[in-house]
């Protein structure tokens, strides 16, 4: 009998020491997990793919918006983040966002993925660490974001604007930083520095923007005309000033006319030439007679569509018109309409006002 209970106190005690030896592996066993578990977490943390899911996520029409302002990203100084959740939206309504690694830019310490809605690249996306975790794996948050590469639809945003004139763009005012070019001589003021300061435009380059801009302008207190095209960008012009049109018109008619009867023979060089200087007076008095063959013919003449446009005011002592008229000749037998544009550039001298240039158009 004794010897039955020692060889039990033996197999009790191997029981107690197999649960515990069982427990303590147990026990690595759950460390190692959670162990390997935060070390697989980390090291996924680590990955940059696993920030630029997340950040993917948001690039939807009600959440790219939120993305960028929380972010704090700023696309530009022109335009806010409202201009360009309202641009991108139309672009990411079809729900496939993707991203690719961006070639030539991509690295471990930076990476960078270029943003895809559908086939169309959007944006580039730069992340950054955002310091490491318990295992050293770096944290990877959103860098930057930017649209300027993948909107090359878009012309660049160059604007031409009278010299001292206060530029906007959405309200912003246009800085001298983006200035390439300063006191620019342009027609139709080309041939008038003997008699006035000769008007200049400034012009400048701010680069692509995401959305079509509104684009403003003044002069002394004055808003100025803005036009577009395609090819020249913006072009903000110098004022009008409809009392000195008022003023001016019957003198400009009188000159146009002068001018037609002049040319077909029915007008006066002199009394022409009296409205003129400079490069105007020179022009006329050396127009051969090209009418020549009229002389002798019996013929009449009138002006139809008669219009003065495009006024234009550089200062007290400049301006400048676009004339047009139909000259129409009869000549009994036959007749003719001469169809003509002018541009005339006018300075005051003495009180009086002269017209010192002109194109014909």
């Amino acid at each position: 009998m004794p010897r039955n209970n020692k060889r039990k106190k033996k197999l009790s005690n191997f029981k107690k020491f197999l649960c515990i030896y069982c427990g303590i592996l147990l026990l690595a066993g759950v460390i190692t997990l959670i162990m390997l578990h935060s070390l697989l977490k980390d090291y996924e943390e680590g990955m940059p793919s696993g920030a630029m899911d997340k950040i993917v996520n948001q690039f939807t029409p009600d959440g790219i918006g939120k993305l960028l302002s929380d972010n704090s990203v700023k696309v530009n100084e022109f335009e806010t983040n409202d201009t360009i959740t309202s641009y991108f939206t139309d672009k990411l309504n079809d729900g496939t966002v993707s991203y690719k690694k961006k070639a030539g830019e991509y690295s471990e310490k930076t990476p960078v993925y270029v943003v895809y809605a559908g086939d169309t690249p959007i944006a580039k996306v730069e992340l950054k660490s955002a310091g490491k975790n318990a295992h050293k794996f770096n944290k990877w948050t959103l860098g930057t974001v930017s649209f300027g590469d993948f909107t090359k639809n878009l012309a660049e945003v160059k604007i031409t604007a009278p010299t001292g004139a206060d530029v906007y763009i959405n309200g912003v005012q246009v800085t001298d930083t983006y200035k390439t070019e300063s006191e620019v001589k342009f027609a139709p003021c080309l041939h008038v520095s003997d008699y006035v300061t000769v008007p200049t435009n400034d012009v400048y380059d701010v680069g692509q923007l995401i959305a079509q801009p509104d684009i403003t302008a003044k002069l002394n207190g004055k808003d100025l005309t803005v036009d577009y095209d395609k090819k020249t960008g913006y072009t903000i012009y110098y004022p009008s000033d409809d009392e000195l049109y008022k003023s001016m018109e019957s003198r400009i008619y009188t000159i146009a006319e002068q001018y037609g009867a002049y040319i077909i023979n029915r007008g006066s060089l002199s009394k022409l030439s009296s409205y003129m200087v400079g490069t105007a007076a020179e022009y006329v008095s050396d127009i051969p007679a090209i009418w020549a063959y009229l002389w002798g013919k019996s013929y009449t003449y009138q002006f139809n569509n008669e219009s003065i446009t495009n006024f234009r005011k550089y200062s007290d002592k400049c301006f400048s018109c676009d004339v047009y008229y139909d000259l129409y000749v009869d000549y009994k037998t036959g007749n003719t309409t001469y169809k003509t544009s002018l541009t005339y550039t006018f300075v005051k001298q003495n009180g009086t006002w002269m017209l010192a240039d002109f194109l014909i158009n």
